[in-house]
């Protein structure tokens, strides 16, 4: 079992959402977006002991329009979550028999799926917010009768736990006979009755050996003895000095980890060690939890789901980019936040999404290798859906059409003919519309998986930043954020992040990257065939012309090498080439200095770069393109 899909509605700074998530899913984005309202919404939904009364469900919680709304006029908070099967018969029998009265069977896919909306609004008469949980049936309506008992919501967590690891992980406090995994695990070690009893020997031994160690001790004890003799009572007690454990478990439940990094170094508490690996060993013990000791306290078929808040947490960017092929084979399903780049810089591409807080609360935007709308059936819609070539497929029981890749033309015309009779034509009309124009979002997998290979070192930063600026090499990489610091607009400063396609793939699909994530751009091109050839691509994709028009510019001459000596930046760029090393740059004519230029591009670039360091003067005379893009960055939306 895993959740393929939650829903949220007035939830904190979520108004209205609906997210789809994987196996494992990774939230990334600034502070405040969200990220950690959305798994406190799945916490919601999954456990009874928050957002009942006095368990920390507030007016704070409720979606506030403005500081004027007051939350107890609000319709409430309402979360839901999707559980499906990927493939049919994937349930197991047990399951679908212990949650017989909540499942629900897709006549076409017969796949199994269960809906669980929870709910918390204000109630008059308690004067209080009041949480509920109800199934609900494919149509998104309560079930009604046996499926409302009390017993069904607590089979299906049982079926469903939900753990929790907040970005403030405590070793003393997760190693502790009281905490959620080590206490549990240590609780549930059984020793056999012939060991206990000589353990129980061995101690009450070992004790008398020390309390003989040193004539005080027994003196301490006679002294300690008087606490018995304050109460009256019929007989004197007694008082001993214990100092091993008393019992087994006493034993157990001071039992620790101990590490040492190198086979020679001294061991040493956990306590010990640095943070990062103090975190670190907080998630594993989640794992250590759910191997070992899952289906003895929940049910043999039980998928756990874990939140956890910045695994990177303390550690060096070598470790974070290496997390990823740990965190990824933890059992269960995992929601997981992070602000760091380099952990970002091995996550799927699909697995990601970005969260952003905008004027219409937390909006999330990600790469889906498929897009859904509820439609209702007609007879008409199952040819156009067979005759697709698996390009469209039909739920009949949740009524949803999903659209595996883009929509094309045709198909959707053919979709829109299935409802030109239809009472309610004009607002499905309207879903497909919407339906399409999400699908022209769709980036196939061929485009990622190139991306994975070239994009890799620079993925981390992209999906954290605000705009990108996109440019053709690296050359122009290290001037623009020259250029920008000089001009007073400082790149990092404002979360741009420049992007030299040529070395990353290819401009186009930056261009419907940033689309399908929501994220501003603006491109600088050589002036050439190559350059104008980008613009084409990315017109290509979809994007109209007039909007590539103001988004995409080139230079006037041929390359950045002949626009900057049209630029009449010649004695600078002579400069340039004389301090890496070019002994005769100082006397070449145009054409040499060209040809200079053009095969130590990087080299002068950075050598160009350094020279407009503290000189805005020079930053002024660079290529009006890059500098008219920098002045448009401030305002891109």
């Amino acid at each position: 079992m895993r959740i393929t899909r939650l829903s949220i509605s007035n939830f904190r700074s979520i108004k209205s959402l609906d997210l789809e998530l994987n196996d494992t899913t990774v939230l990334i984005g600034p502070n405040n977006a969200g990220k950690t309202a959305i798994l406190d919404a799945i916490r919601f939904v999954l456990t009874r002991r928050w957002g009942q009364r006095g368990t920390g469900f507030t007016e704070y919680d409720v979606h506030l329009a403005d500081e004027h709304a007051d939350p107890k006029a609000s319709p409430g908070v309402s979360i839901e979550i999707r559980v499906e099967e990927q493939k049919a018969g994937e349930w197991p029998v047990t399951l679908k028999q212990d949650l017989g009265e909540i499942i629900q069977i897709d006549p076409a896919t017969e796949k199994t799926s269960i809906i669980l909306r929870a709910s918390c609004a204000w109630n008059e008469a308690t004067q209080s917010f009041e949480p509920s949980w109800t199934f609900l049936n494919a149509g998104r309506d309560p079930f009604v009768g046996g499926s409302v008992r009390r017993i069904n919501l607590e089979r299906f967590w049982q079926y469903l736990p939900f753990f929790y690891l907040g970005a403030l992980r405590d070793v003393d406090d997760e190693f502790s006979p009281r905490s959620q995994f080590w206490g549990r695990l240590l609780k549930a070690m059984e020793i056999p009755p012939a060991l206990e009893f000589k353990v129980q020997r061995v101690l009450d031994l070992l004790n008398k050996k020390l309390a003989q160690a040193d004539p005080r001790l027994a003196k301490i004890a006679e002294t300690l003895s008087g606490t018995t003799r304050v109460a009256a009572r019929d007989r004197d007690g007694r008082v001993d000095l214990r100092l091993v454990p008393l019992k087994s478990w006493d034993l157990l439940s001071r039992a620790e980890i101990i590490l040492r990094d190198e086979p020679d170094w001294p061991w040493l508490p956990l306590q010990r060690h640095g943070q990062g690996v103090q975190s670190l060993s907080i998630i594993f013990l989640f794992k250590a939890f759910v191997e070992h000791l899952l289906t003895e306290l929940y049910e043999a078929d039980s998928a756990p789901v874990l939140a956890l808040e910045e695994p990177e947490t303390h550690l060096h960017p070598q470790a974070a980019r290496t997390l990823w092929t740990h965190i990824k084979d933890l059992p269960g399903q995992k929601i997981i936040t992070t602000h760091s780049p380099y952990f970002v810089q091995h996550v799927p591409f699909r697995d990601l999404r970005v969260v952003r807080l905008t004027e219409k609360g937390t909006e999330v935007y990600s790469l889906p290798a498929n897009f859904s709308a509820r439609i209702p059936h007609v007879a008409k819609l199952d040819d156009v859906v067979a005759g697709s070539g698996r390009l469209l497929e039909y739920d009949r029981a949740a009524e949803t059409l999903t659209v595996h890749g883009k929509l094309d033309k045709q198909c959707y015309r053919d979709l829109l003919t299935c409802y030109g009779t239809h009472a309610d034509r004009a607002a499905i009309h309207d879903d497909l519309q919407g339906l399409r124009d999400r699908s022209l979002l769709f980036i196939g997998d061929n485009e990622l998986r190139a991306l994975e290979t070239f994009a890799r070192r620079i993925r981390g930063e992209i999906f954290f930043a605000r705009r990108w600026f996109i440019v053709e090499g690296q050359a122009e990489y290290l001037l623009v954020h020259a250029m920008a610091r000089e001009l007073e607009y400082d790149l990092d400063e404002h979360g741009v992040a420049v992007i030299d396609a040529q070395n990353n793939g290819n401009p186009g699909i930056f261009a419907a990257l940033a689309r399908a994530l929501a994220i501003p751009w603006l491109a600088v091109f050589d002036g050439d065939d190559t350059g104008r050839g980008y613009c084409q691509s990315i017109e290509k994709r979809g994007f109209a012309p007039a909007f590539v028009a103001t988004r995409c510019r080139t230079l006037t001459a041929r390359d950045l090498e002949a626009q900057l000596v049209a630029d009449g930046l010649e004695l600078e760029l002579k400069t340039a080439l004389t301090n890496i090393g070019i002994s005769d740059a100082a006397t070449a004519d145009q054409a040499a200095l060209l040809d200079y230029l053009r095969g130590h591009k990087t080299a002068y670039a950075a050598e160009l770069a350094t020279m407009m360091r503290g000189n805005a003067a020079l930053a002024e005379r660079m290529p009006q393109a890059f500098r008219d893009a920098i002045a448009d960055l401030p305002g891109l939306a």
